[in-house]
């Protein structure tokens, strides 16, 4: 059940900071016109017309108009609701929620008999589209993070830019390094750095394979810049390293 709160429909001019707030019901904001940035819990988004916020109840949230806005916002709480949406951010690509958004407007704006009733419907509609969306982005941003793994694997030894990365897995920078650390444990770039170790490591216990070679494999220019990474983390040079394990 959807009990509606509050519709404000707002204009605000361009280079205006909402600082960060709270509620204690649900906030439901669509950008009809202007582009600025916008946080919500940990995390950051930039918005232009079509985006839509789903913000939960009691989670900080703020927002930058950067140029010229106009949003309608709707608070509403949920209860005995099958399942609880989590706040997010999404494009409305094919218009629904807009249209959704346009018959909200029109009901509020007539409060004809029953129009209360018929928001709360209309938010309905929208809360089981947006659970449709989280529940897509959840699955395929994990696909995302695996993939990101696994691109740092096969590529470790070369300059990775993690501000790409992030953006082909569909995050932000900041939220990018929290969902990779959950994950895996370590921060994007010090899995790069723990995956060069590792592979250093292996290539060390091949006297076969000479020191310099081994460098330039694990993504050094100089022999110098790597013979100090591996000493900052293990406490031996490569070349000590490889006689002790060959030693032993």
């Amino acid at each position: 059940m959807i009990q509606l709160q509050y519709v404000w429909i707002r204009n605000y001019e361009s280079l205006r900071t909402i600082a960060p707030h709270q509620h204690t019901c649900y906030e439901f904001i669509y950008y009809l016109k202007g582009s600025g940035n916008g946080i919500f819990g940990e995390s950051k988004y930039s918005y232009s017309p079509g985006n839509f916020v789903l913000v939960s109840p009691n989670v900080i949230h703020g927002e930058t108009h950067e140029s010229q806005t106009s949003m309608i916002s709707v608070g509403f709480r949920l209860q005995n609701h099958f399942a609880s949406p989590q706040s997010c951010c999404f494009k409305d690509t094919d218009s629904e929620i807009f249209n959704l958004i346009q018959m909200i407007r029109h009901e509020f704006k007539q409060k004809g008999i029953y129009y209360q009733q018929s928001i709360e419907n209309l938010l309905g509609r929208i809360v089981i589209e947006i659970l449709k969306k989280t529940s897509n982005a959840v699955s395929q941003k994990r696909n995302n993070i695996d993939y990101a793994v696994s691109y740092i694997r096969e590529y470790y030894m070369s300059n990775i830019d993690l501000t790409e990365l992030a953006r082909s897995t569909g995050y932000c920078d900041d939220h990018f390094r929290i969902v990779f650390k959950k994950r895996t444990g370590l921060s994007p770039k010090e899995y790069i750095l723990q995956t060069r170790l590792n592979a250093a490591k292996k290539m060390l216990a091949d006297s076969r394979i000479s020191l310099s070679d081994i460098s330039s494999k694990c993504g050094y220019e100089y022999y110098s810049q790597f013979s100090l990474f591996f000493k900052k983390r293990t406490s031996l040079t490569p070349s000590e390293y490889r006689a002790k394990l060959l030693s032993t």
